[in-house]
C-alpha cells in the first residue's frame, strides 16, 4: 500500500478509499433528504461506490460513474455483494470519462428524458490540476437547469486539499457557470447554513478530527 502523500500518483486512483468518501458517505446517511427523491450522479466514484449506495437507499435513482473500466468491474462486484435488489435496481453503472462527449451523451441519457441531475456528488475529484475543468465542464453538461429557489440542482465535493487550491477550483466552476453557494472547512470555515445543518445531531466529524475536510456546494 502506498503512503497517503503518494497515492495520488498512482494510476489506478480508483481502486482506493478515501476518507472523503467516507465522510460523504457518512453524511448522506446521517441526512437522507440531501438526495431524497432525486435524480442522483456520481462522478468518479472509483471501485468502492459507498457515496452512490448510501444515496440508493432515498434517491430516485443513481448512476455511478468513473473513468476507469477496472474500476468500474470491481464496482459492479461491490454493489452487487452489498445491495438488496430494490436499491440495486435504482443503481446504474457507467463508464464517465470527463470531457468524453459520446461518455456524456449516454449518461445524460440516463437522468430521464435527457433533464440532467438534481444532485451530483464528488469525493476527492479535484486533485488533478489538468482534470479540474474537464470535470466542472462535464458537470455542467450533466446538472439539470431546472429547480426553484431552493430547489434548485447541486454539485457537492468533498476533498482534502492536495496539489489544486481552493482559488483553482473555484476558478474552474465559475468558467462552467457554477456558482459557489456554500462551503465548509472541518475546524476552519463554518458554514452558511446549508452544510452545517448536516452536522446537527449527530458527530460525523467525530472519527475525522484530525483529517482538514472541505465540502464546496455550488449551483448553477
Amino acid at each position: 500500500m502506498l503512503a497517503k502523500e503518494y497515492q495520488h500518483t498512482c494510476k489506478s486512483t480508483g481502486l482506493m478509499l478515501w476518507e472523503s468518501a467516507q465522510f460523504m458517505c457518512s453524511l448522506l446517511a446521517e441526512n437522507p433528504s440531501i438526495v431524497a427523491g432525486k435524480r442522483v450522479l456520481e462522478m468518479g466514484c472509483g471501485s468502492a461506490g459507498i457515496c452512490s449506495m448510501v444515496a440508493a437507499s432515498s434517491a430516485q435513482f443513481v448512476v455511478a460513474t468513473d473513468g476507469d473500466a477496472e474500476s468500474l468491474d470491481l464496482l459492479r462486484q461491490n454493489t452487487s455483494s452489498n445491495l438488496d435488489a430494490e436499491l440495486l435496481n435504482r443503481i446504474s453503472i457507467r463508464k464517465l470519462f470527463w470531457g468524453d462527449e459520446d461518455d456524456v451523451k449516454a449518461v445524460r441519457e440516463l437522468s430521464g428524458d435527457g433533464a440532467g441531475f438534481d444532485c451530483i456528488i464528488g469525493t476527492d475529484v479535484t486533485y488533478n490540476p489538468d482534470a479540474t475543468l474537464p470535470l466542472f465542464k462535464t458537470a455542467r453538461a450533466l446538472i439539470s437547469d431546472g429547480g426553484d429557489a431552493g430547489s434548485k440542482a447541486a454539485l457537492i465535493l468533498c476533498y482534502i486539499q492536495r496539489r489544486v487550491d481552493e482559488d483553482s477550483i473555484l476558478s474552474a466552476a465559475e468558467a462552467q457557470g457554477f456558482w459557489l453557494v456554500d462551503k465548509w472547512i472541518n475546524g476552519v470555515h463554518e458554514s452558511n447554513g446549508i452544510i452545517s445543518s448536516w452536522f446537527r445531531g449527530n458527530d460525523v466529524c467525530g472519527a475525522f478530527r484530525n483529517v482538514t475536510l472541505s465540502i464546496l456546494y455550488f449551483e448553477v
